[in-house]
């Protein structure tokens, strides 16, 4: 997966050439990401990273989400609902948000993305989900309003439910509030802009 070839751009999303995805991690090239939220009327929902994961291991993210590699369009990245949720759904279902820029420093990686962000209404219940146990452990949501008002700094938690899934196919509840420190280090805002242009353009 670290040798798979992306596209490198400049900070004007003009491409100047490919790279492996550890590289433009190493040396924090810009590259392309997609991201695809499920939110319905009332939920936003986040995927639990998986504890195998190198990067973030545990921590909510994005419902789905994945590198854009050099022969893909970004329609492409579609598969990523399919790989790490098992939801087959077509790109005519999700709605388009846009794209944004996001960098994130740790100690593994300079991460600089440009971000196709998309949004899919969710109708399905919690048996649809078949998920890629490398990549993903479970998923919870929150509710809309109360996830908004967290992202935007106003309140310290946010009450999260769904399931653990396991590869035998069991499940297991989760409710809980949770903490900055349990989701992965989004640029500031961003899930709030998410859930504003849910409530705007979509309900």
């Amino acid at each position: 997966m670290e040798q798979e070839i992306v596209k490198v751009f400049n900070e004007q999303h003009e491409q100047i050439g490919t790279a492996t995805r550890a590289e433009v991690h190493e040396k924090g090239l810009w590259h392309e990401t997609f991201h695809c939220w499920l939110v319905n009327e009332d939920y936003i929902y986040f995927q639990i990273r998986s504890s195998q994961k190198k990067d973030y291991p545990g921590l909510l993210d994005i419902t789905a989400a994945g590198h854009l590699l050099a022969v893909e369009t970004v329609e492409s990245g579609i598969r990523e609902v399919k790989e790490e949720l098992g939801l087959n759904i077509d790109v005519h279902e999700v709605v388009k948000m846009g794209m944004t820029s996001c960098s994130i420093v740790s100690e593994n990686m300079i991460d600089n993305e440009f971000c196709h962000v998309y949004i899919y209404p969710f109708k399905h219940d919690w048996e649809s989900f078949k998920l890629q146990y490398e990549e993903v452990s479970g998923v919870v949501r929150a509710k809309l309003d109360e996830a908004e008002a967290f992202f935007l700094g106003e309140t310290a938690t946010l009450n999260i439910e769904g399931y653990e899934y396991f590869p035998d196919g069991q499940r297991a509840k989760i409710v809980r509030p949770v903490g900055a420190a349990q989701f992965v280090p989004y640029r500031e805002l961003y899930v709030a802009h998410v859930i504003k242009f849910v409530k705007d353009k979509m309900l």
